[in-house]
């Protein structure tokens, strides 16, 4: 009877074995083309196509689980909801402090993007006939016009050749003056002879020189600075802009740990959008999602620096001390190397690669 009892036993235990063998793995995904994106009800990308020949080679059989970001797919399979990650998922300290990775499937890392500024002189002209601009020039013809009102009013009885007339004609030859006067082009085809005239004449003078280097600096310094806050070459350029970042992703954690402060957004698209429209200036995320995505969308006036912020490794994520990673990264050593994976490369990233 114990005999019979211990074989059915056994019987239970390598039905159960058996099934949970045959129990369909959990992939978890994320939209991060060029390397995980849905076309209609299929996925397709790098690492979706580097998954499905890994699966084939070990024999393995999967289900997707798309997720809403790596943060969630790391957590579902940190937690056991899901037994891979894959994607865009870049190898960092902390991570592999709460989870297991496969050989890289790729290295690339964390770039900018920013907008492409046209240079030379369509910038520094749209630049400088900016509302600032425009308003400061108005601002200063006031003043040339209050005090050409003044001249004539001290001059029109006593000089009458130079400031007499009508009224509009007497302001406009005080309105000549006190721009000549302030330039210090000082034609000389008007000058006061009254007492007051004079004194003002005298007082403008100095205002002139003081008004006019003021404004020149001011000219100067706007175009300047303009110029250079449209322009980004690197990671030092970023704590002086406006910097956005994806929620939970290694280039948000990068930045907090550099100190500086970003605008969180919740995907790649709404930030690179922001980037492209100009409501950040620049965006810190995967290099080579931010190349394909401004590709994808033929976008024009933004870029990824060709220098990145920091070189990364991607993999495939698995919970610590998984059973898979061995023939996951069999496969994988297997596959990498050959033309036929090359070839997949150069289809999504082209030159980039």
């Amino acid at each position: 009877m114990n005999g019979r009892i211990l074989a059915l036993v056994l019987v239970c235990l390598w039905g159960l074995v058996s099934a949970a063998q045959a129990a369909p793995l959990t992939v978890a995904v994320k939209a991060s083309p060029p390397f995980s994106y849905q076309q209609g009800d299929r996925w397709d990308g790098i690492s979706v196509e580097l998954w499905e020949k890994v699966a084939e080679k070990a024999d393995y059989e999967y289900r997707l689980r798309p997720y809403g970001s790596v943060s969630e797919m790391l957590d579902a399979v940190e937690q056991g909801q899901a037994d891979v990650a894959i994607g865009a998922i870049s190898v960092t300290a902390d991570r592999e402090r709460r989870l297991d990775f496969t050989q890289p499937m790729f290295r690339a890392g964390l770039g900018i993007a920013t907008r492409n500024e046209a240079s030379g002189w369509v910038t520094t002209l749209r630049n400088l006939f900016s509302w600032k601009f425009v308003s400061a020039v108005l601002a200063l013809v006031l003043v040339l016009l209050l005090v050409g009102l003044l001249i004539w009013l001290l001059e029109r009885r006593k000089n009458p050749e130079q400031f007499g007339g009508s009224a509009s004609q007497g302001i406009g030859s005080g309105f000549w003056w006190s721009a000549v006067t302030m330039t210090t082009v000082g034609y000389g085809d008007k000058a006061p002879v009254s007492t007051g005239g004079r004194v003002l004449g005298l007082v403008w003078m100095f205002v002139s020189i003081i008004t006019i280097s003021g404004f020149t600096a001011a000219i100067a310094s706007s175009v300047t600075l303009n110029e250079l806050q449209s322009r980004i070459n690197g990671a030092a350029d970023l704590p002086r802009v406006k910097v956005a970042a994806v929620e939970g992703t290694s280039g948000a954690n990068w930045l907090a740990g550099q100190g500086t402060t970003f605008v969180p957004y919740p995907n790649n698209q709404q930030a690179l959008r922001a980037v492209v429209i100009g409501e950040v200036d620049a965006l810190v995320s995967d290099a080579p999602v931010m190349r394909y995505m401004l590709r994808e969308r033929g976008t024009t006036n933004a870029l990824v620096l060709p220098a990145l912020v920091r070189e990364e490794s991607y993999a495939f994520a698995m919970a610590n001390g998984s059973a898979l990673r061995e023939s996951l990264d069999q496969a994988m050593l297997e596959i990498l190397p050959t033309q036929e994976w090359r070839t997949v490369l150069n289809r999504y990233l082209g030159a980039e690669e």
